[in-house]
Formats: C-alpha cells, structure tokens, sequence
C-alpha cells in the first residue's frame, strides 16, 4: 500500500467516525448523515482499492486516474447542493407557516400577544 492510499485511508475513516460520533452526539441528523455516511464509505473504497480508481478512468476516458476524483467530487458537491437547497425551502415554507400562525395568534389575542409581554 502505497503512502498515498494509507493517508487517504485514514482521513476518510477519520471522517466516518467524525459523522457516526456527530450522530452519537444528536449533532447530526439521520436524514443528513446518510448522504455524509455513503459519501465517506466511497472514500474508504476508493482509498483502499485502487483497481477501482484506474477501471473508472478507462470508462470515463480520464488518462490520469487520480483525476476522477475531480468530477466524482463535482457530482458528489452539486448532489449535496441541491439536497440542502430542497432543505432550505421546505424550512423557509415551515418558518412561513409559523410567521402566519403567530400573527393570527397575536391578533386573536387582541395585541397582547408574544411579543408585547
């Protein structure tokens, strides 16, 4: 095993017991670990058998096989993008919601609500 692949080995187990402790902790939620659990299980792989990395750049076409980390890495970001962006609205819709409540609340209240106490 070449020096290369121990330090990557280690920084990617290094980053699976970070996520699995941060889930321990309630730090992180199951529904975001997930995607940080597969992304961190595919660097180990990736770490420890290097076939693999040489086999996908045959396919994709890549001559330089450690340069499929770069569009591995771009797809694995846009993922990850799109995912906290879908996160994002449905909180924006949620903190809405509670906004409208909250003013139906206070005015039912007749201005004594939340706020003015």
């Amino acid at each position: 095993m070449k020096t290369v692949q121990i330090i990557a080995f280690i920084a990617s187990l290094t980053l699976l017991v970070c996520i699995l402790e941060l889930i321990r902790r309630r730090k992180l939620k199951e529904r975001f670990a997930l995607l940080w659990l597969f992304s961190s299980i595919i660097l180990i792989v990736f770490s420890v058998w290097i076939d693999l990395l040489e086999i996908l750049a045959r396919i994709i076409g890549i001559h330089y096989a450690p340069a499929v980390f770069i569009p591995v890495i771009i797809f694995f970001m846009v993922v990850l993008f799109i995912y906290f962006s879908v996160i994002v609205s449905e909180q924006s819709e949620h903190i809405k919601i509670l906004a409208q409540k909250l003013a139906i609340l206070e005015s039912t209240l007749g201005g004594r609500g939340i706020s003015n106490t």
